[in-house]
């Protein structure tokens, strides 16, 4: 088996690997650790069951109610969608934010499981001249994926389930233990899936591997290596040739989107965090909660495990985000080469938990669809989730706007 060329998206560091497509094996970066590839010992039946099943559980877990309430003999129930639309119901931005919860919890995660199940069916028809045609397919699923945010909705409806039963009677129904299950099953696919591996089955790698001394690039996609576009050279040339991503070193505008991005998330965080994000009416009596508030509620019902966890996402991630954020782009037009793993690592991290930051939205969904039961008790949404949503959304595209690999070009002078 020849070697394959594996490059850091992370850090640019080049990589010549012979074991890389043992099933089994995980490859990681040299320079800054981050993983280059990973094959799944299994093959391509047990993913494609898993995601079948995680739509059909998908299904499930909106058709049926997570939640049934009950308050002084007056019945509710909370579907997936009930929250959507019961914030569209207030209009203006908040009719927005309804759009926003509904995809993340229902369309993309239906449009993403639907592309999991073509590709990987296409895939094992063992049809070569369908195989070109899953590459924007399985390029779509990618992009959406961060965005498909079942796991983070069920924290949010687990927050939700532990305010609900302090005001109303409030059961589990069946949408709710679709919900959870389906949760498990994606996790389950996304260890038996292998990412690279449907990328290598749908264009093997080496045929496009640049020549021994070539320039090289690699694709922000689908991650090929292969030889850099010529200077001067046709449109067309200077498309990946595997899923048709345009070629670039680096990705275009990386520093001036960040800044803009965390900028205007900065401008946010302050009336997120101080404006009011529900209002509560309970007998007559009306009180608002912030996301801190919020934070000391659960605090005082003893709920310390949930309190903690959703001050680290709510309030802790956020800053974080845009503390790292300013910290690298202030380090780049630095050129400093000081911490480069730390601050690799670091931008990892923040990648990877800045989504979790959305369990409030989720919860004061929730809460407003749940909880209208007229003077007894009615949750109303307020101006303070819209900045908040607006923070996390905003964090979230700047985070994947950003180009760590330009940390490591100007620690080397390298201006791209």
């Amino acid at each position: 088996m020849s070697d394959t060329l594996l490059a850091c998206r992370d850090c640019g560091q080049l990589h010549r690997a012979a074991n890389a497509l043992v099933p089994g094996h995980r490859l990681a970066c040299i320079r800054c650790g981050r993983g280059l590839s990973r094959y799944p010992p299994t093959g391509l039946d047990a993913p494609l069951a898993l995601a079948t099943t995680a739509l059909i559980l998908l299904l499930l877990a909106n058709i049926y109610p997570i939640f049934l309430v009950n308050l002084e003999g007056r019945a509710g129930q909370d579907l997936l969608i009930s929250g959507p639309l019961r914030l569209s119901e207030y209009g203006g931005p908040f009719a927005g934010l309804g759009m926003l919860v509904a995809g993340l919890s229902f369309v993309i995660p239906l449009v993403w499981l639907c592309l999991v199940v073509i590709v990987l069916t296409g895939l094992r028809s063992g049809d070569p001249a369908l195989r070109p045609r899953l590459a924007p397919l399985w390029k779509t699923a990618l992009l959406l994926y961060p965005w498909s945010m079942l796991d983070v909705y069920l924290l949010g409806t687990y927050v939700a389930y532990s305010r609900l039963s302090d005001a109303v009677e409030t059961n589990v129904a069946i949408g709710g233990y679709a919900l959870g299950v389906l949760v498990l099953v994606q996790a389950v696919l996304m260890v038996v899936l292998g990412v690279r591996r449907v990328w290598d089955m749908i264009a093997d790698p080496q045929q496009f591997a640049p020549q021994p001394g070539e320039p090289w690039v690699m694709c922000g996609a689908c991650q090929l290596v292969t030889a850099a576009p010529e200077p001067g050279a046709t449109a067309g040339r200077r498309l990946c040739p595997r899923c048709a991503t345009a070629l670039e070193p680096r990705q275009p505008g990386s520093l001036s989107a960040t800044l803009a991005l965390i900028s205007a998330a900065a401008i946010l965080y302050l009336p997120a965090n101080l404006l009011a994000v529900m209002t509560v009416e309970r007998f007559g009596r009306v009180n608002s909660y912030t996301i801190l508030a919020g934070v000391e509620e659960l605090a005082n019902l003893g709920m310390w495990p949930l309190a903690l966890l959703v001050f680290f996402a709510s309030i802790v991630v956020p800053m974080l985000k845009l503390v790292s954020l300013g910290w690298f782009l202030y380090a780049i037009r630095r050129r400093s080469p000081r911490r480069l793993r730390e601050r690799t690592r670091l931008y990892r991290l923040i990648d990877v938990v800045g989504r979790w930051s959305n369990i409030d939205v989720f919860m004061v969904s929730i809460l407003a669809a749940s909880l209208q039961f007229g003077f007894l008790t009615t949750v109303d949404p307020e101006a303070g989730i819209i900045s908040f949503a607006a923070v996390v959304v905003l964090t979230m595209l700047a985070t994947t706007i950003f180009d760590p690999r330009l940390m490591w070009d100007a620690a080397r002078g390298e201006v791209r």
